[in-house]
């Protein structure tokens, strides 16, 4: 199951499937729960916002907190040896460029 995550053109409406979906540019699913993994055992210090990803729940981050979020992908020293946190880390910096848009990161 794990994290999937959504690049969306505009704030997404969390109360239905199909008005959610209209607004989405660009997906991944978490093949084999590797960000799941990530996220549940980074600590708050130094990964604020990746840290606060609701692995269970809906989240949601503008495109400030998506720059944020890039830099703490960076921060971690093999990220580029996962294709799942590359994924995240380019959807991350689209959106991060991307004033008004939203990345929402939907748990199991």
């Amino acid at each position: 199951m794990g994290l999937d995550v959504f690049w969306h053109s505009d704030l997404p409406d969390l109360r239905s499937w199909d008005s959610l979906q209209r607004t989405v540019t660009e997906s991944f699913g978490d093949e084999h729960d590797v960000l799941m993994d990530v996220v549940t055992k980074l600590p708050r210090k130094g990964f604020p916002v990746l840290a606060a990803i609701d692995p269970y729940g809906d989240t949601v981050l503008d495109s400030r907190q998506c720059a944020s979020a890039r830099a703490e992908v960076q921060g971690i020293p093999t990220w580029r040896d996962d294709s799942q946190l590359v994924s995240l880390e380019a959807l991350l910096s689209k959106c991060s460029q991307a004033p008004g848009t939203y990345v929402y990161v939907a748990g199991d």
